[in-house]
């Protein structure tokens, strides 16, 4: 590994810590090098949380797999840890929240699939309740993924030194190659 370099690579994974590259540069400076003159990648993973991280995510994988001719699986995870916060609710409060956490999950799955279908990348969603970094990899193996392609931080509000808990975890326990999106962070600008 090099230091100062786009990507840090390690036996089983890579981590991309760049947002000053377009996403089509970054991916053709990457991948394109004569020692990758096949296909890569075939399926890539995408698990996403509707954060605007892990809609760059989206982006970055759907110009990964158009350039390597790979399919992608949108995936996200209805936390089933965020019941916690409710333990003390009525059974139908905690239904109805599940309910809408899983509507809402539906909205963001589709909306980034159609997302890659628009740029032209074949693309598939799933959501799940569970613990997401088991979920995750459960998905990678059952899809043969061979590429995970995240954002860093989601919207749990949990912030690590560098990452997110949930990319930090998937970083640690994946057997597949993952590519950590270092977004920019949109700040909301207030009306003077």
């Amino acid at each position: 590994m090099r230091r100062g370099s786009l990507i840090a690579t390690a036996p089983t994974t890579i981590a991309a810590a760049t947002s000053f590259l377009g996403h089509s540069e970054l991916v053709r400076r990457t991948f394109s090098a004569p020692r990758y003159a096949g296909c890569m990648f075939k399926h890539i993973i995408v698990p996403i949380d509707g954060s605007d991280f892990s809609l760059q995510a989206v982006d970055l994988a759907a110009s990964l797999a158009k350039e390597q001719g790979a399919n992608c699986t949108v995936f996200m995870v209805v936390d089933i840890v965020q019941a916690a916060a409710l333990a003390s609710a009525t059974p139908d409060l905690v239904s109805a929240w599940f309910k809408t956490l899983e509507e809402q999950a539906e909205v963001a799955v589709s909306a980034a699939v159609s997302r890659m279908r628009s740029a032209g990348v074949e693309a598939n969603g799933e959501i799940a309740e569970g613990y997401p970094p088991d979920l995750i990899m459960d998905v990678a193996k059952r899809n043969q993924g061979d590429l995970i392609v995240m954002g860093s931080h989601g919207r749990s509000g949990l912030k690590r030194l560098f990452l997110g808990s949930v990319a930090e975890s998937v970083l640690r326990t994946s057997l597949i190659p993952v590519l950590i999106v270092r977004g920019l962070e949109r700040k909301a600008v207030r009306a003077a």
